[in-house]
């Protein structure tokens, strides 16, 4: 069941209730603790959040993306026509962390795509317990994905390296007209558009991990559309020596391939103003 309060496509986001059930809870956590010691020298540390990377072929990955019902949901909540998963990652934040100031993770501005009314690429967060406010929930800001909000010229550059020391008064660190923070329940889903503003909020107590998934959806009957993931080079599914491997598995139809050496521009800055709804007026 995916919620009907809000949209992928109007508010930048969607909850999916009860996306794992306690089988699957309980399963996801009993694999959690040898995933953590396994990734915890390649983690990426970021003020308020740590990331640690998961493999196409990780248990964790591959129980989700073998499971037909689940991927359906993703792609019932996309309204995707073709679906393909480009990362993973756990999700860890320390109790007492600092608030994540709002960004977007958006990162081809450059192509077309950027500005249609699906979303070009999506996360798809699982949550493995009850979260709010003190305890790390995401804090979004809708419509921010189609157009630019007041707070969109305050955002320190993506790769600002002094974005990590922002202080408490910054304004990309405040509260917003239109600001949700989004409570879920563990198992839990959240679909979240890449362009859309989102954060959160300092962390009280201490909190497990999440899971955070990065799928692409490419319209594939639009060619302008057929964007397949950042850094061909540097972000390939499978290294070349397990290449066979990954077409074997049961759900290589969701794992991307590349051909050849050419990557996309990376641009993570969205323009100073857009709206999707001027290049898209009749939808």
């Amino acid at each position: 069941m995916i919620g009907t309060d809000f949209s992928i496509e109007a508010d930048g986001w969607v909850v999916i209730p009860g996306f794992l059930d306690a089988e699957e809870l309980s399963s996801v956590r009993a694999n959690l603790a040898s995933s953590l010691l396994a990734r915890a020298p390649t983690c990426v540390r970021q003020p308020g959040n740590d990331l640690l990377p998961l493999r196409w072929d990780d248990v964790i990955v591959a129980k989700i993306l073998r499971s037909k019902a689940h991927v359906q949901q993703i792609r019932g909540a996309l309204a995707a026509s073709d679906l393909k998963w480009l990362s993973g990652y756990l999700s860890a934040k320390a109790p007492e962390s600092p608030a994540l100031w709002r960004h977007q993770d958006w990162w081809c501005w450059d192509h077309p795509i950027s500005f249609g009314l699906a979303a070009p690429q999506a996360a798809v967060l699982y949550y493995l317990d009850d979260t709010n406010e003190r305890s790390g929930a995401l804090r979004v800001l809708a419509g921010s994905h189609h157009a630019t909000t007041p707070i969109h010229s305050e955002l320190p550059p993506p790769d600002d390296v002094d974005a990590s020391g922002l202080p408490a008064d910054h304004p990309a660190m405040g509260n917003f007209p239109g600001q949700r923070t989004l409570s879920v329940r563990a198992g839990d889903a959240v679909v979240l558009d890449y362009r859309l503003l989102h954060g959160t909020p300092r962390q009280r107590r201490a909190s497990p991990p999440r899971l955070h998934s990065a799928v692409v959806h490419p319209r594939l009957d639009k060619p302008s559309a057929r964007a397949q993931g950042p850094s061909c080079d540097a972000r390939r599914a499978a290294r070349i020596d397990e290449a066979a491997a990954a077409g074997a598995c049961d759900y290589a139809d969701l794992l991307p391939t590349f051909a050849g050496a050419a990557s996309l521009a990376i641009n993570r800055c969205p323009p100073a103003t857009f709206n999707v709804r001027d290049v898209n007026p009749a939808t």
